[in-house]
């Protein structure tokens, strides 16, 4: 008899203990089905993220797009005239303009260019210095030509016409002489006193960039001025034409075909003007 109640005791705890197995096994599994809250919040944090990133990276490459197209329709905006009022003003014939003597203006830029390297720039700003207050560039410009066989060399030179009534401009191309001293080395012919240069005025009607002019990428000739004989310690002025106030001019200078001698190498400096330029006359009286 107690045998029988002993195992039917068995019985009954094995078939409790079977229950609350399917019951822990029915637990992990609902765990399982549903992931605990905290990881569904952190996968959703991370594709917001992940959105976010991917809609501001779009923004900032639509801004950096208008800012380059800003950048070009600023580089293309009409030069204005700031000296308002002063056509009306002088046209009247009701006052009489002071009167000024010419003036120099030096070249905004010269650079060198050579057929022989057709995609190289020249060095830009050699003269800049480090100073106790950083880089310092000094207003330096070089005119150098030469009509050497392997490696001839043409300079090209961009004026700006800033000064309002002295619109009357003229080349000018000035030498030292051979015995002078001046701030940088220069070069010029050792036996001929003249030397025949060609001048052609080039497209430049905007502001030309120094860093992106090479031989294959300077701007075309517009129309040839002819020969121009420069003399060693002297200068030379051409025929005088109207230079329009806020206009740019650009011209390329190279040795003419029938230069024998044909090597200048000179800087223009801020005490001196040696090299291309253009002086300006007065056009109101």
């Amino acid at each position: 008899m107690n045998h029988r109640v002993d195992a039917s005791e068995s019985l009954e705890l094995l078939g409790d203990q079977e229950s609350d197995g399917d019951q822990a096994l029915s637990i992990i599994s609902r765990r399982d089905n549903h992931p605990p809250k905290l990881l569904t919040l952190v996968t959703i944090g991370l594709l917001a993220f992940f959105l976010l990133d991917v809609v501001a990276f779009f923004f900032i490459a639509r801004l950096l797009l208008d800012t380059k197209e800003s950048i070009q329709a600023f580089e293309n905006l009409e030069f204005k005239n700031p000296y308002v009022g002063l056509d009306a003003l002088y046209g009247s014939q009701k006052i009489n303009a002071s009167h000024y003597a010419p003036l120099v203006n030096e070249p905004r830029l010269a650079v060198q260019v050579s057929p022989a390297y057709p995609n190289k720039v020249f060095p830009i700003d050699a003269h800049r210095w480090l100073s106790d207050f950083g880089l310092l560039s000094p207003p330096d410009r070089r005119f150098k030509v030469s009509n050497n066989k392997e490696a001839p060399v043409h300079t090209i030179v961009q004026f700006n016409v800033l000064d309002y009534g002295m619109e009357y401009c003229s080349l000018i191309i000035r030498l030292p002489r051979r015995e002078n001293t001046l701030p940088h080395p220069f070069t010029v012919p050792t036996t001929s006193n003249a030397v025949p240069l060609r001048i052609c005025e080039v497209a430049a009607e905007r502001p030309l960039k120094q860093s992106l002019i090479s031989w294959s990428t300077r701007p075309s000739c517009l129309r040839d001025l002819g020969i121009v004989k420069a003399r060693i310690g002297d200068e030379v002025e051409l025929e005088r034409f109207v230079c329009k106030i806020g206009t740019f001019l650009g011209y390329q200078i190279s040795c003419a075909d029938s230069s024998l001698q044909c090597d200048i190498d000179v800087w223009t400096n801020q005490n001196e003007t040696w090299g291309i330029f253009i002086k300006q006359y007065q056009s109101i009286v």
